[in-house]
């Protein structure tokens, strides 16, 4: 490997895309049932909120602009969400709308969508993925390539490596209108992990399930600063709202401050959206 390796990083976000019956928890006994389940319009309001108020902000954020991330949509996506959806990242060219077809294997679709996208000039592939309500700090992309220097013996001798920046806020958005925050430390979750392999690797990040990997590949941990923010709403596929966390030491009346500076997000507008939304979602 060249002595400046050229990275490409490049992320995954699934955007409410229908895949076969059965993947994750969707209830749906056919095609149509999920579609139904997960084009509802007060769902989608929720997820148009998040990509609107968290996810675009902090990758328009971005001091690294060398990167793309794929937002994986259902080729039926409704309007007025999917118009909308588009004409959000119309300025963010880093995000790539990416239309499939529905009802699809989830695992083997999200790995071709991956695989596709691969530069193969270039010397390291790295990704990430961020769910629809996730957001990731302004230097994200940069780390990624500053701490390859520190991965690189490591990865040397291995076919994969990942890089897990642990500490994070998570954000408890409540269906009156109220929100938590809380500074978290988590081992391995999605939003802040990242995986280097070669671009020929005929796998991808969506191949190693996030809590296992240490099992497949060494693992830095950093939680020098929090690099994560993920939104917790009763809408989480994770089921995050109702998880435990461990906690460190932070004071949140600096969360305005760091939430505009690395994230992008205008806490006090962010709030006031988000009443509005529960607002609207109530007197219907």
């Amino acid at each position: 490997m060249r002595r400046n390796a050229k990275l490409q990083v490049v992320g995954l976000c699934r955007w409410s895309y229908p895949s076969q019956v059965g993947a994750f928890k969707n209830k749906g006994r056919s095609l149509e049932d999920l579609r139904e389940e997960l084009y509802n319009a007060r769902r989608l309001d929720v997820r148009m909120f998040f990509m609107e108020h968290l996810v675009l902000p902090s990758l328009r954020q971005q001091i690294d602009k060398d990167f793309s991330l794929i937002l994986m949509l259902g080729d039926q996506l409704p309007d007025p969400w999917r118009s909308k959806l588009l004409n959000l990242i119309d300025d963010v060219p880093q995000v790539k709308p990416v239309f499939l077809p529905e009802g699809q294997n989830h695992m083997d679709t999200c790995k071709e969508v991956m695989l596709a996208e691969r530069d193969h000039d270039a010397d390291v592939t790295v990704e990430f993925r961020l769910d629809d309500d996730d957001a990731v700090a302004a230097g994200f992309v940069q780390e990624l390539r500053r701490n390859f220097r520190a991965l690189r013996p490591i990865y040397r001798d291995n076919t994969c490596v990942a890089l897990d920046y642990s500490r994070g806020f998570l954000m408890r958005c409540e269906n009156d209108g109220t929100i938590g925050y809380e500074p978290v430390e988590a081992r391995l979750w999605t939003p802040a992990l990242a995986l280097y392999m070669p671009p020929g690797h005929k796998r991808s990040l969506l191949n190693y399930p996030h809590m296992r990997t240490w099992r497949t590949m060494p693992v830095l941990t950093l939680n020098k600063k929090p690099m994560f923010v993920r939104g917790a709403h009763e809408g989480n596929d994770s089921e995050i709202k109702q998880r435990s966390v461990e906690l460190f030491r932070f004071h949140l009346e600096r969360l305005p401050r760091i939430m505009l500076r690395d994230f992008g997000v205008d806490l006090e507008h962010f709030e006031q959206a988000w009443r509005a939304l529960c607002a609207a979602q109530k007197a219907e």
